[in-house]
């Protein structure tokens, strides 16, 4: 617990807007530039102490330094569709020497100003191939109508948004690749090659998935929503989750009633999975869309209204400072495919006891006859942790845990007023309560632990639970 005599309390003080000219001394922000390079490439947590140690001399702005960090140069680039690419930074083509990568470029993309990005989760199964996503991210064949092709080209461009639609991470033994567990930092690793190929606002990325990929949209809006603006699934399907994690990113479903055909298609991705899961989520009053059309499984089918919320959606921006966020670990969108995690948006857990947490589950009812196939429903106690942190203002932020003993609050002056204490009360009882001050160091190690522009915090609290 933190208690202001107890000696346990870790506050990371660091400087954020204090006067450049305060310390004649102080180190100059090209120097702390270098310095942050430096710490950001740094492999050893020896070395990056002895960094650390010197950009505690800096005194000047923080948004600066943390700008250059970010500032590129980026290359003209034509529009249209670019095929079967292979990453371009030298450590992640190492990384992922045979996966392609299929782009799309609007028309109205220009490298001077930050352009929206769709990360496509193609459709397939245990050895479907690395060019899958060649077709959607396409335009329609010649003499195809629009409404008959499955060929996203347009339908991105009317966006107006990048789009990449990448391999899904191989693995021959199983169906749901988009669900692996390395499928995080794959996904982190698409945006981040995009990122260096054309002006991405890391705040406008949309991850949107079929089939396959469709399960994989519901296992990442459950394990990292606070990657994206928003998540499109499209005939996908989950069974298991803790969906109050989704809050603070939209999610939208698109599925047909006649998903599930006798004879031709199972019951894998069912319209009643769509259903149950609206029923859910509106419960749990979190922000959805739900299309529900007559068509079937193919992305065909539901382009158009894909094509409608990504219209909609085109500006919509991921907010890191959202007053709520509900972070449970394991998650994933099945029970098998679930595993520990650690981070969403300003909270991480650091350290866990044993015991249980409440999760939702669909299940059938095991009917091998298909007219008779049947889903329901139901809460389960499984193992698992749970932080739910709500920022009230005023700089109080309330915090309930279930079987964690540490757990880390990020904090961004934008969230609180620093020139007053920052309260934080855990299950009821106020643990802490001091001015707390941002600073650069601490600012680099939310982008380490994210690799993310988009959500940095230059304060953090660590927290002991008793």
């Amino acid at each position: 617990m933190y208690l202001r005599d107890s000696g346990r309390c870790a506050v990371a003080f660091i400087l954020l807007y204090l006067s450049a000219a305060s310390s004649a001394a102080e180190l100059s922000q090209e120097d702390a530039v270098a310095l942050s390079r430096d710490y950001l490439a740094a492999s050893r947590s020896s070395e990056r102490e002895g960094i650390a140690a010197q950009l505690q001399s800096y005194r000047g702005l923080i948004e600066p330094v943390l700008q250059q960090l970010q500032r590129r140069t980026y290359n003209r680039v034509k529009s249209g569709y670019l095929p079967d690419e292979s990453f371009s930074i030298p450590e992640l083509d190492e990384k992922h020497p045979n996966d392609l990568l299929f782009f799309n470029v609007p028309p109205n993309y220009t490298p001077k100003e930050p352009h929206g990005l769709i990360v496509f989760l193609h459709g397939g199964g245990a050895t479907t191939g690395r060019r899958a996503p060649r077709v959607t991210m396409n335009y329609p064949e010649a003499g195809v109508s629009e409404r008959d092709s499955g060929q996203m080209g347009t339908v991105f461009n009317a966006a107006g948004l990048v789009a990449v639609g990448p391999s899904a991470p191989w693995n021959e033994n199983s169906y749901y690749r988009w669900c692996l567990r390395e499928s995080d930092e794959y996904i982190a690793d698409v945006i981040r090659e995009c990122q260096s190929r054309f002006n991405i606002d890391p705040d406008r990325v949309i991850l949107l998935g079929h089939s396959m990929g469709g399960f994989g949209a519901y296992h990442h809006a459950l394990r990292q929503p606070d990657r994206f603006s928003t998540v499109i699934a499209h005939a996908g399907s989950w069974s298991r989750g803790f969906l109050p994690a989704m809050r603070g990113t939209p999610l939208c479903i698109v599925q047909g009633i006649n998903d599930a055909r006798d004879g031709a298609r199972w019951h894998y991705t069912d319209i009643e999975y769509a259903r149950e899961t609206v029923k859910l989520l509106t419960a749990y009053k979190l922000e959805h869309r739900y299309y529900e059309h007559d068509g079937m499984h193919a992305l065909s089918e539901g382009k158009e209204y894909v094509a409608d919320y990504l219209k909609a959606a085109k500006n919509l921006r991921r907010d890191a400072y959202t007053p709520r966020v509900t972070l449970a670990t394991p998650a994933g969108y099945s029970a098998y495919q679930s595993s520990r995690l650690r981070h969403n948006r300003w909270l991480t857990i650091n350290a866990v006891t044993p015991g249980t947490i409440p999760f939702d589950q669909l299940v059938s009812n095991g009917e091998e006859d298909f007219h008779r196939w049947k889903l329901s429903h139901e809460r389960v106690e499984r193992e698992g942790s749970l932080v739910d942190a709500m920022n009230y203002g005023g700089n109080l932020i309330a915090v309930n845990t279930q079987h964690v003993s540490r757990f880390t609050v990020w904090l961004h002056p934008r969230m609180i007023d620093i020139s007053k204490p920052v309260q934080i009360h855990v299950n009821q009882k106020p643990v802490f309560k001091e001015r707390v001050t941002p600073t650069l160091v601490t600012a680099l190690d939310s982008y380490r632990r994210r690799g993310d522009w988009g959500l940095i915090y230059p304060i953090k609290v660590e927290i002991d639970v008793p």
